[in-house]
């Protein structure tokens, strides 16, 4: 009888960890050199733009560009993801079934067809979840018809001409700032041209920190370096300061009928990788939004995708766009739009 006692026992056990198992919603993963949660949930749930999900159970994941290899993360299962995927109406799935032409992957959640745009939903995670963190945003700048600048840092106490946070600057302005004492420290970086066309666009213009005014000295108005996203330098242009917030994840992802071309990458560089910024040919006047999401593309030796960008901000004729996923380096006058 004790022998079948301890039998028994042991059998509870072993069931009550197969079940354990088997109801088992999560793993744990190691992040790999040149991982991302894009490609991390690509791999292991087969679906690339399930990646907010993934982030949203890791909290200790402040930036979702950065992780690094030996990090542990928290996968759910797709099979728990999909359960809190949100369900078509009915007059939505009609119009599903009734699309011409079917989506490729990844997209491959429940998916509405429409004239502008095509979109696949899930529902929006609890707080707020950015496409890109906040200095990312701010600094990555955008393409101007004109240089903006409303005057200039023109000396340090140390005379340094690269300063970082921390540092004293000194200024000066081209017109009446008012009573405003924090401002934006800009760089117009280069003349951008079309890659194509040749036309020119405008002036890339990249944020290099934030200032604020202390005093003065001898008449020059004094400002501490609050903030630096790159070194600084003297002659770096100055713009009033404003709250800035990047775009939320939406919780419906648009993918425009748009085509364009990549005419600059905020690096200066012909080609890019994954996370990186680069701008693109059109914009707000074009009907593109913050969140929409393209294919970069390439002809050669057949025509394909060769990653995935996502639009961070729009200008009238411009606009600027993260590279979520690349699987070749993405060069300055590739195409974009949808494959």
């Amino acid at each position: 009888m004790k022998n079948f006692f301890i039998v028994f026992v042991i059998s509870l056990l072993f069931c009550a960890a197969y079940a354990h198992a088997q109801d088992a919603s999560s793993e744990e993963y190691t992040v790999q050199k040149s991982d991302t949660l894009w490609g991390i949930s690509g791999s292991k749930l087969q679906d690339n733009f399930l990646w907010p999900k993934i982030w949203s159970v890791n909290p200790h994941i402040s930036n979702p560009d950065l992780i690094h290899p030996g990090e542990k993360i928290i996968i759910p299962s797709k099979e728990k993801l999909m359960q809190e995927t949100k369900p078509l109406a009915p007059e939505e799935k009609k119009e599903t079934q009734a699309a011409d032409k079917p989506f490729s992957k990844p997209f491959n959640k429940p998916v509405v067809a429409t004239e502008a745009a095509s979109k696949f939903e899930f529902l929006a995670e609890a707080g707020k979840k950015y496409i890109v963190n906040k200095n990312l945003y701010i600094s990555s700048g955008w393409i101007a018809d004109e240089f903006p600048g409303i005057g200039k840092i023109v000396s340090s106490p140390t005379n340094r001409t690269l300063l970082g946070r921390g540092d004293f600057v000194y200024l000066e302005f081209n017109k009446n700032v008012g009573p405003e004492n924090k401002f934006f420290t800009i760089r117009d970086v280069k003349i951008v041209h079309h890659p194509v066309t040749h036309k020119k666009l405008g002036h890339q213009i990249r944020v290099t920190g934030i200032v604020e005014v202390t005093g003065t000295d001898n008449g020059l108005p004094k400002a501490k370096i609050t903030e630096s996203f790159e070194d600084i330098q003297v002659s770096d242009g100055l713009l009033p300061y404003q709250e800035m917030e990047p775009p939320l994840i939406p919780g419906v992802v648009r993918t425009p009928d748009k085509k364009g071309y990549v005419v600059e990458s905020f690096s200066n560089t012909q080609m890019s990788g994954e996370g990186a910024i680069v701008f693109l040919d059109k914009g707000r006047n074009d009907g593109l939004e913050a969140g929409d999401v393209f294919s970069t593309l390439a002809d050669v030796p057949v025509e394909r995708s060769t990653g995935k960008i996502q639009i961070v901000s729009v200008q009238p004729t411009t606009s600027s766009a993260i590279i979520v996923t690349s699987s070749e380096e993405i060069i300055v006058g590739a195409r974009w739009g949808q494959k």
